[in-house]
């Protein structure tokens, strides 16, 4: 079993390979929504540079796409296309870094309910046309790297769109963050843990944080109310246990905690 780190409280990419080798850590996943891991002005020598540390480190790297305010289902022509330019950029300098993974959240669409009903689903096959153009685009300028879509905001639209190209041997693959897999109420969403369970074999990156009353999800794991038992059966030795928890410290402390739960 591999584990890593989200860092996003590193000073920069060195310092992010140094805390993942300080702390035990067989990769890093550096998130790409914050201006300290642009990659967008690094040239082909800086990212040479990266590369061999984290090689003489013996340490991987991964990403985490731009997420919070950029979505896959995005549609209007010029933003569109912004979007996907950045992201194929994204994906030729992932290649250049050796990049194992980069994780994707889907996004979420605009919906537009009449009075009187809880949501509008009269776009949705638009709208799952555009996600899968979207995703067909990143796996169509992946080179090496997997590309991995997240169980964030979860819908039957993404749902669709994956089945639809992971059953046309697209080689899309799945990340599942556990937290997200409990619905507002506090319970697992049955639906969510099966179509995961039906692509088992696609998922190529845990998510590791646990959820406490007061504060929410991304706290230490072992200190709140997600059963992780229940998700050991979806790690085998392609998937990358990645703690998204911050700061790197506490990543260690919910790795040690993990182990110990999974009996390790």
């Amino acid at each position: 079993m591999k584990t890593g780190y989200h860092a996003v409280y590193s000073k920069g990419f060195f310092e992010g390979i140094d805390d993942a080798r300080k702390y035990g850590f067989d990769f890093v996943q550096f998130e790409l929504g914050i201006p300290t891991f642009f990659l967008d002005e690094l040239t082909a020598a800086d990212l040479n540079k990266i590369k061999t540390y984290a090689k003489n480190n013996n340490v991987e790297i991964t990403f985490h796409s731009p997420g919070d305010n950029v979505s896959l289902f995005c549609d209007p022509p010029l933003i569109r296309k912004g979007i996907l330019d950045e992201l194929k950029l994204i994906l030729e300098k992932a290649n250049i870094l050796n990049a194992r993974h980069i994780t994707f959240h889907a996004g979420i669409y605009s919906q537009f309910k009449r009075s009187g009903s809880k949501q509008d689903d009269s776009r949705s096959d638009y709208y799952e046309n555009i996600l899968y153009e979207n995703i067909k685009f990143l796996l169509d300028n992946r080179g090496d790297v997997l590309i991995c879509i997240e169980n964030y905001m979860l819908n039957q639209s993404i749902k669709n769109v994956i089945k639809e190209l992971i059953d046309g041997n697209s080689l899309l693959f799945l990340t599942l963050d556990i937290p997200k897999m409990y619905s507002g109420e506090g319970g697992i969403n049955q639906d969510d843990y099966a179509f995961y369970l039906e692509y088992k074999d696609y998922i190529r990156e845990l998510h590791i944080h646990d959820m406490k009353k007061g504060f929410g999800s991304h706290q230490t794991a072992g200190t709140g109310t997600v059963d992780f038992k229940l998700f050991q059966r979806f790690c085998n030795e392609n998937v990358y246990v990645n703690f998204e928890v911050r700061p790197v410290e506490e990543a260690s402390i919910s790795k040690d905690n993990l182990l110990k739960i999974w009996d390790i």
